[in-house]
């Protein structure tokens, strides 16, 4: 039982109790007796009080809960969508920036970060997609699990090699990770750097 019921059921007992109690005249009271009702009547304000409380708080937690965003997605990397002007980024990846050069297996230089933002295009093609937040990255943009036709976009992402599982947030796409990196497809057919590294070193230049 909750809190807020119990609280509830001992000022019922005390209304009942109250009610129930013969009334008693003015020559029989003490003079500086406090009224029954009167204190029945203080007690009864929190409570009533407190019950508003818990319902309206369930309330105003779905309405600040983020809510799920679908529609026609624009790509702006491998890892990131803009549905209906709200930029999202796939939850659990990470994906070359567009500017990110990588190596592939004869050791010629190819746009990886292009390829990848290409890819999830592609993949998406003219569907309508589905975006179940979780969380936000330190710089604000929302992260999001998405799918399009019930197909989680980041596992197919990861399972081509066109993005890389980002441990730092999630375990959910180790397992397609390690299958990329066995089967030697997208950036795991060649060299390349992490993108979170690579971002990491092009802030300390930038701070030199």
């Amino acid at each position: 039982m909750s809190l807020t019921a119990t609280i509830l059921l001992i000022y019922a007992a005390c209304l009942v109790g109250t009610i129930a109690s013969p009334a008693r005249s003015n020559a029989d009271r003490p003079p500086e007796e406090p009224g029954a009702r009167r204190l029945l009547g203080t007690l009864l304000v929190p409570a009533l009080a407190l019950l508003a409380g818990s319902q309206t708080l369930p309330a105003r937690a779905a309405e600040m809960a983020p809510q799920a965003v679908s529609g026609p997605a624009t790509v702006i990397d491998g890892s990131t969508l803009e549905i209906g002007g709200r930029r999202l980024r796939l939850y659990g990846i990470d994906a070359p920036d567009l500017d990110q050069t990588c190596s592939d297996g004869h050791e010629r230089d190819y746009s990886c970060g292009r390829g990848a933002a290409e890819a999830l295009a592609a993949r998406i093609g003219g569907e309508s997609v589905t975006c179940a937040p979780r969380g936000a990255d330190p710089d604000g943009t929302a992260r999001a699990l998405c799918r399009r036709d019930g197909d989680d976009l980041a596992a197919w992402m990861v399972t081509n090699g066109y993005a890389i599982a980002d441990r730092s947030a999630s375990a959910a796409y180790e397992a397609q990770d390690r299958r990329a990196w066995g089967r030697r497809v997208g950036l795991w057919s060649g060299v390349f750097e992490i993108p979170a590294e690579r971002r990491r070193m092009r802030r300390l230049s930038a701070a030199l």
